[in-house]
């Protein structure tokens, strides 16, 4: 299974650096698109969504539909690249997940 970034430019560019696979969308639909067309893909394990798609009330209400209909893949969202944010600073994840300051 793979992971799978729907973002903007500099979201993907930074996750292809690492091997991930996505997709760049500059709307809501865009977004909600690449979605649908990650979950017709059975090697895909996690699809990783922008905080700036996931906050619009119609993708979360989407994502949830489907976190209550499938159990692959799992659907998270990071904060974006750009713009403020109302979660955790994607630093701050990473150093929690591996342990170490960046």
């Amino acid at each position: 299974m793979i992971a799978y970034v729907i973002g903007d430019s500099d979201m993907v560019v930074g996750f292809r650096l690492v091997g991930v696979e996505g997709v760049e969308a500059s709307s809501i639909e865009e977004a909600r698109n690449a979605l649908q067309k990650a979950l017709g893909r059975s090697d895909i394990g996690i699809i990783i969504i922008s905080e700036a798609f996931f906050n619009d009330s119609s993708m979360q209400s989407e994502v949830d539909k489907i976190r209550q209909e499938r159990v692959t893949p799992l659907i998270v969202e990071l904060p974006a690249s750009k713009g403020p944010s109302s979660k955790m600073q994607l630093s701050e994840i990473i150093s929690k997940i591996l342990g170490i300051k960046i």
